[in-house]
């Protein structure tokens, strides 16, 4: 779906309605690299898309995703674009333009960060780039086998800031019309904001976390596979030589050692690994039945 086809937003089965803690992401967004899980702060340069070099993400294979244009997203804008999502169908889908109103202080407290004037520079940064960044969506038909357009949209249309103390709100955003198209089908997971704001420090950790949930089971997977879904192999391949890459394989395995032990400290999921010995030895393992319950999201 392109942005000038009206949209029609799938309803959305939520039994108990939309909690406040609940945050909605597109299946493709969680199980892909749209959302790369390296940091870019302070040295670390966010890379640019230029229309003339798209670049192909790693996704499931029953995905095929391109980023046409703009900057490389991190989890950070994840987080952002899930909250605004779950807002926009907090009272059911979205009749016509799915538009979202949002006091400055609001969006920075539903997404567990503190105030001050570098955390309102990073939110106003963080809606640019969702507005610049526009990617082409694949999708495998399950009738064919054969990969079919599903999308081609930036993932927010429009962003407003009202600088009106009389209005209720500091913000009017609108997501984009072709966002719709990846959530049809059921194409859609619940994430919980309290085990995405209890992952805040380790980005890897919130992106396997996101894509765990939007299965019901997991099957064991290789780390590399992992890798090239998390967005990581745009620092971490970047080594020529053998030596170099084999340092570069060991710290892609501790990080992803330690983000996985993070994700089964927060969800209770009573395996969460990279196993040791045995038939799986060397893929992750994911069993999510918990060990201990988490207490359910607050609602509104």
């Amino acid at each position: 779906m392109s942005e000038s086809v009206v949209a029609v937003w799938p309803e959305l089965k939520l039994p108990h309605g939309m909690k406040e803690d609940t945050r909605i992401a597109p299946h493709i967004l969680v199980r892909s690299s749209v959302f790369s899980t390296l940091e870019y702060a302070g040295a670390a340069q966010r890379p640019m898309i230029l229309k003339s070099e798209p670049l192909p993400l790693g996704a499931m294979s029953h995905y095929r995703v391109k980023q046409l244009e703009g900057p490389r997203l991190s989890q950070t804008d994840a987080d952002l674009m899930f909250w605004m999502l779950s807002r926009a169908y907090r009272y059911g889908a979205p009749k016509d333009k799915a538009t979202v109103f949002f006091k400055r202080g609001e969006a920075i407290t539903a997404l567990g960060r503190k105030r001050g004037g570098k955390t309102d520079v990073l939110l106003d940064s963080s809606l640019q780039r969702l507005c610049s960044a526009e990617f082409h969506f694949e999708e495998r038909d399950k009738a064919t086998e054969e990969m079919r357009p599903l999308a081609q949209t930036r993932l927010l249309s429009k962003i407003e800031r009202v600088q009106d103390d009389a209005k209720r709100y500091d913000y009017r955003v609108t997501i984009a019309d072709g966002v719709a198209a990846l959530l049809e089908n059921g194409s859609w997971v619940r994430l919980s904001g309290p085990v995405r704001e209890e992952l805040a420090s380790d980005p890897l950790a919130r992106g396997l976390y996101a894509c765990f949930e939007s299965n019901k089971k997991v099957y064991a997977t290789l780390p590399e596979t992992l890798k090239e879904q998390m967005g990581r192999t745009e620092e971490l391949d970047r080594a020529e030589d053998t030596d170099k890459k084999g340092m570069q394989t060991s710290k892609w395995l501790h990080a992803l050692r330690r983000a996985l032990a993070r994700v089964q400290a927060a969800t209770g999921w009573s395996q969460c690994e990279l196993v040791a010995a045995g038939p799986l030895a060397g893929k992750v393992q994911v069993t999510k039945g918990n060990v201990r319950r988490r207490p359910e999201p607050r609602t509104p």
